[in-house]
Order: structure tokens, then C-alpha cells, then sequence
């Protein structure tokens, strides 16, 4: 393989992948999103020890912005997320091979693991990773 073939295969790969970093970052900010309504949940009692305390002071009034910040940078995650799912799906379905396809979408759009698609489809893990390879090498030279 040349070096440009190699480029536009890395180019078709980081193409691919922007959904499932997207829905990576909607599980970590569901997370942050959780915890903060933990702390908004709990009840604190005042310090009573006497002893100054360093430090501002969080407000339920700043942890409450803190959540609809949250809230409204998931959503446009989620609604940017359904774009990047369906131009991908477009990209992966124009493809002939069943099994490039089973493989494709398994992997960049249900975010299964090798092994996990080789389990469904019934194949080895390595011959999953030379269809995906294939598959990959298809979508690029087309």
C-alpha cells in the first residue's frame, strides 16, 4: 500500500469513529450529570466546629446551573449524535458485502468490541479484523 492509500484509510477510519467518540462523551457527561444531582440530593448539615473554613463555598444555586449546563450540552450532543449515526450509516450501507456492513455497524455504531462482534456473527476475532479491514480499505476506494 502507498502512502496516500494509507492516509485516506486513516482519513475514512476518523470519519467513521466521530459517533462513537460522540456517545462516549454523552456517557461521561451522564455520569458528571449524576453526580451533581447526588450533591443537589444530599442534605448538608452547617460546619458547627468553629474552625474558618477556606475556599468559596458552592451554592445549590451554582450547582443547579452547573446541571442545566449539563443537561443542555447533552442534548446537543444527542441531536448532533443522530446526524453523525445516520450520514455514517449512509456511508456504511453503500457498501455490498453483508458481512462489511455487520462488522462496520457493529463496531462504529453499536460500539461492540471485536471479540463481541465475532461472537454474533460467528467468527474468529481475527477474521473479524480482516473484514473490518476490508471493509475500511471498500468505503475508501470507492
Amino acid at each position: 500500500m502507498e502512502n496516500q492509500e494509507i492516509q485516506e484509510i486513516e482519513n475514512k477510519k476518523r470519519f467513521l469513529k466521530r459517533y462513537r467518540k460522540n456517545l462516549n462523551c454523552i456517557v461521561r457527561l451522564e455520569g458528571k450529570l449524576a453526580l451533581l444531582e447526588t450533591k443537589l440530593g444530599s442534605v448538608r448539615s452547617p460546619n458547627l466546629s468553629g474552625m474558618p473554613r477556606g475556599g468559596v463555598p458552592i451554592t445549590d444555586a451554582d450547582l443547579i446551573a452547573d446541571k442545566i449546563d449539563l443537561e443542555n450540552r447533552i442534548s446537543r450532543l444527542k441531536e448532533k449524535g443522530k446526524n453523525l449515526k445516520r450520514e455514517i450509516l449512509e456511508e456504511i450501507d453503500s457498501l455490498d458485502e453483508p458481512r462489511y456492513v455487520a462488522v462496520l455497524e457493529g463496531f462504529f455504531i453499536d460500539c461492540l468490541s471485536m471479540e463481541d462482534i465475532a461472537d454474533n456473527e460467528g467468527y474468529t476475532v481475527r477474521h473479524v479484523y480482516s473484514i473490518y479491514h476490508d471493509a475500511v480499505r471498500a468505503l475508501t476506494l470507492r
